[in-house]
């Protein structure tokens, strides 16, 4: 992912903080102990996104190999929550159900502050911060879910919609 800025009228190309899938496998080989294929680390990889996906309304695409680099989701985010994710897997599949479930709460945990800062990521990066934040152009490709800020201050505040009404509840 590049970005084009302007400073006094010279263009500046950056790219952003990227993430290989290898170097996640290798932090999840320390944690659980294990090493298993490149292929079922990335399908396990590949479930941590769909459930990435699932709970937060967004589409990450899938990490294609162990070796391209990764740079939908900001590097640090995506290091410890997939971590978690495949910690969990490998556990699940070594059977180690105390240690998975361990790995899994953590993941949990990680995946509720990323939904709570998804919108600030996104604004991070229209401000310029591409290390820590999400393309608008991904946003504008590829949709995310429920992230968009509502500017609320002109909402109907009266009658049926109002404060003190049932507004269609029940």
């Amino acid at each position: 992912m590049f970005t084009l800025t302007t400073f006094f009228d010279i263009i500046i190309v950056r790219e952003g903080d990227v993430m290989k899938l290898s170097e996640i496998i290798e932090t999840s080989d320390i944690f659980t102990d294990e090493n298993l294929d490149d292929e079922g680390l990335l399908r396990i990889a590949n479930t941590g996104i769909s459930r990435i996906n699932n709970e937060c309304g967004t589409v990450f695409p899938f990490f294609e190999n162990t070796s391209t680099n990764y740079t939908a989701i900001p590097k640090y985010w995506i290091k410890t929550l997939i971590t978690y994710y495949m910690s969990y897997g490998v556990k699940m599949n070594d059977t180690a159900l105390s240690e998975a479930d361990r790995y899994l709460d953590e993941f949990y945990k990680c995946l509720q502050l990323f939904k709570e800062n998804l919108y600030g990521m996104v604004d991070k990066f229209d401000k310029g911060d591409i290390s820590n934040g999400i393309s608008s152009e991904f946003i504008i490709t590829e949709g995310l879910g429920g992230v968009y800020g509502i500017e609320t201050s002109g909402a109907i505040n009266v009658g049926y919609f109002g404060n003190m009404s049932n507004g269609g509840s029940f």
